[in-house]
This record gives structure tokens, C-alpha cells and sequence, in this order.
């Protein structure tokens, strides 16, 4: 599997509801009116965020884990972050990837968010869901075991590792992935990881 690469569309997973409402700030929330509103925007999302659920990806050597320094090599892109060092540590391969749900939930939460800020937030919420979702698809039908995925922007691992992760993944051409200059993606509710495979 070193230096395979690939992409995987996934058929629309169950959405998790409790993590729904964990992302919108409400967490156990029985309350039928809110739940009525979820389940609404659940409605509008199947029907008008035209998800698709697609990852791009890469497996690559680990030439170098330095949890000392940080010090990370594998073979197509180097990084520093010692928090990352210690999540791969005794991993020899490396699997790299971008994964995103499309465009069109941008435009639900664009559409409510001047017009109904709670119906928003739970699209916002949706968003979140759904990527989280379908990464935890990607790496748990990974045919070998996968560490707990590491994304950029978590502990000292910055978000500037952001275009060389695009790059070895080539998310900009399979999954047309874009970068603002503070780093941020676009489509807003994608993800980049790094996931060492368990020997």
C-alpha cells in the first residue's frame, strides 16, 4: 500500500443526531421544538445541500518521526509539530487525506444566516456532522488499522501545513479543495488528517 493513493465516495451515512446537537451547543436537548427544527433542517439538507462524500488520499512512507524535536519526514511532505510526532511514532507508513461534503451546505447556512441565526447554527451543525461522519467511515473501512486521525489546526500542528497536505492528496484537483490565505478551507466543512497505519 506505500505510495497508493486514491479516491473513495461513500454512500450517505445515518446522520448522528446527538452529535448534531452536540455541534449546535445543545447536547441531550429533549426539547421537542429544537428537535423539531433539527429535523427540519435535516429535511432541507437531504433535499438541497446536494452532499457528496468523498475523500482523496495518499499512504506514505514515515522516513522520519522525531518526537524529540518534531522533526516528521514522509518522503512527499515534511512537518513539524512534536504533538504529531507522538501520534505517529512507531508508525512505518502513513496515511494522508482531504475529505470534504461538497459546496452546498455553504449555501444553506449563507441563506439562514441573516434570516434565522438558530436554523443556521444547526446547518452549521449538520456540516460538522457530516464530515466527521464520513472521516470516520474513511479511516474505519481502511483496509489496516489506522491511530486516531491528527488534523491540522490541532495541538502545535499548524494550520500552515495546510497547502502541502492539499498537494500530496491533489484535493484540489479530485475534490476542487481551496485555501483563503488564513488557511481555511472551501467548501467550509472539509478535512485534512494525517492517520498512522498501526503495524
Amino acid at each position: 500500500m506505500t505510495g497508493h493513493a486514491g479516491i473513495r465516495s461513500f454512500e450517505e451515512p445515518d446522520f448522528v443526531r446527538r452529535e448534531i446537537l452536540r455541534y449546535a451547543m445543545c447536547p441531550g436537548c429533549d426539547e421537542p421544538k429544537m428537535l423539531d427544527l433539527m429535523e427540519e433542517c435535516i429535511k432541507e439538507c437531504r433535499e438541497f445541500a446536494s452532499f457528496s462524500y468523498r475523500v482523496s488520499y495518499c499512504v506514505l512512507n514515515a522516513v522520519t518521526v522525531d518526537d524529540e524535536n518534531g522533526q516528521i519526514d514522509l518522503e512527499h511532505i515534511r512537518v513539524t509539530s512534536r504533538d504529531l510526532a507522538k501520534n505517529l511514532k512507531g508508525c512505518d507508513r502513513v496515511v494522508v487525506f482531504a475529505a470534504t461534503i461538497g459546496p452546498g451546505i455553504d449555501r444553506l447556512i449563507k441563506k439562514h444566516s441573516k434570516l434565522d441565526p438558530v436554523r443556521a447554527l444547526f446547518m452549521q451543525a449538520i456540516g460538522a456532522e457530516r464530515a466527521e461522519t464520513m472521516c470516520n467511515l474513511f479511516c474505519s473501512s481502511f483496509p489496516e488499522k489506522l491511530r486516531p486521525r491528527f488534523s491540522p489546526g490541532f495541538g502545535d500542528l499548524t494550520l500552515s501545513v495546510q497547502p502541502e497536505v492539499l498537494r500530496v492528496t491533489n484535493a484540489k484537483k479530485n475534490l476542487a479543495i481551496t485555501l483563503d490565505d488564513g488557511y481555511l478551507m472551501s467548501p467550509s466543512k472539509s478535512v485534512t488528517a494525517f492517520a498512522g497505519i498501526d503495524k
